[in-house]
């Protein structure tokens, strides 16, 4: 989750844009999730190691930052430490939850290190958001459990072009 939502700093077609997550893990899962992005490197692209860099347009600092505010102003909360804040043109990645329909981030596909995460109860939850939603190429599906990940490759391949399991989406 973290390479499929932060390479490129997100700004990739390919980018994992909003994260559905389990209500009996999510909470797990965002403090891992969380840890593991404090462990990436940040700097400039001709730097070894580094994965998240400046962005490249001045006007993404502002868009991303009234995503981040529209977001918490219907009760979302940033996450992880250190999570929108910015230094120039670097935008430290910053992890949303609880995300609701009421939310730009929700509906908008932002291309950046802003990361909304879902938690859900039912698994037609997420097959439903796909299937109202107007962008979609691709969907990521992780699990253990092959007879659940089995159950949802047939509704999800008639909604996107390419259903990607246990790996980020790519080209």
């Amino acid at each position: 989750c973290v390479l499929g939502t932060l390479s490129y700093n997100g700004q990739r077609c390919t980018a994992l844009k909003i994260l559905f997550v389990h209500s009996q893990i999510v909470d797990t899962f965002l403090e891992r999730f969380s840890e593991a992005i404090a462990q990436l490197k940040f700097g400039m692209p001709w730097e070894k190691g580094v994965t998240v860099t400046p962005l490249p347009e001045l006007e993404k600092i502002k868009y991303f930052t009234d995503l981040v505010e529209d977001a918490k102003q219907f009760g979302a909360q940033v996450v992880n430490e250190g999570g929108g804040m910015i230094d120039k043109t670097f935008f430290y990645p910053a992890v949303l939850y609880p995300v609701n329909s009421k939310m730009r981030v929700y509906h908008e596909e932002q291309f950046g290190p802003v990361i909304p995460v879902i938690s859900f109860d039912n698994i037609m939850e997420p097959i439903e958001y796909i299937h109202n939603s107007d962008y979609g190429q691709q969907v990521s599906i992780f699990g253990r459990d092959s007879d659940m990940l089995a159950k949802l490759i047939d509704p999800l391949v008639n909604q996107v072009s390419r259903v990607n399991i246990n790996s980020q989406c790519q080209r």
